[in-house]
């Protein structure tokens, strides 16, 4: 007799983990920008006492997503060696399934990852890595709600 749990695949647990990761970085992105789907396309800055600004790009909305990149911003004089931005992600939100997925990004090892749609542990890594980073940044104390957050124009 086939026992379907006994021949289930690998990957079905990875994959079960990397969507709970999704929802979780859904939480913890709405938490640092409750007004995502609202905000313009641009560049938005949150400032935290004693902490590296933030910034959030907002590149497009369409109804079910948002694409934006959150990065640091360093000065020019940051330090031999160090790129501008860093870590720079590419994300994506999508608001009907209430989850969330870093797309591309630059991580703070300076490695480049373009993220393989099939690929569950790139998926894993640089989904794992925003999870810790947003923790990381709300504790710090950064906000993009409406009434924090400061818009820079960039021309």
């Amino acid at each position: 007799m086939y026992n379907a749990l006994l021949h289930r695949p690998k990957t079905t647990e990875r994959f079960a983990a990397l969507m709970e990761m999704y929802e979780k970085n859904y939480v913890l992105i709405r938490l640092l920008a409750p007004e995502l789907k609202q905000m313009p396309e641009g560049t938005h800055v949150s400032v935290a006492n004693g902490a590296m600004p933030l910034e959030l790009t907002v590149n497009s909305h369409s109804r079910h997503t948002s694409t934006f990149n959150l990065t640091y911003r360093f000065s020019e004089s940051s330090g031999k060696g160090r790129r501008e931005r860093e870590p720079d992600l590419a994300i994506r939100l999508y608001h009907d399934s209430r989850s969330c997925e870093v797309m591309s990004g630059l991580l703070p090892e300076g490695r480049l990852e373009v993220r393989r749609t099939r690929d569950l542990d790139e998926g894993r890594r640089l989904n794992r890595f925003l999870n810790k980073w947003l923790s990381y940044c709300l504790r710090q104390g950064h906000t993009f709600s409406q009434e924090v957050y400061c818009t820079q124009n960039l021309s």
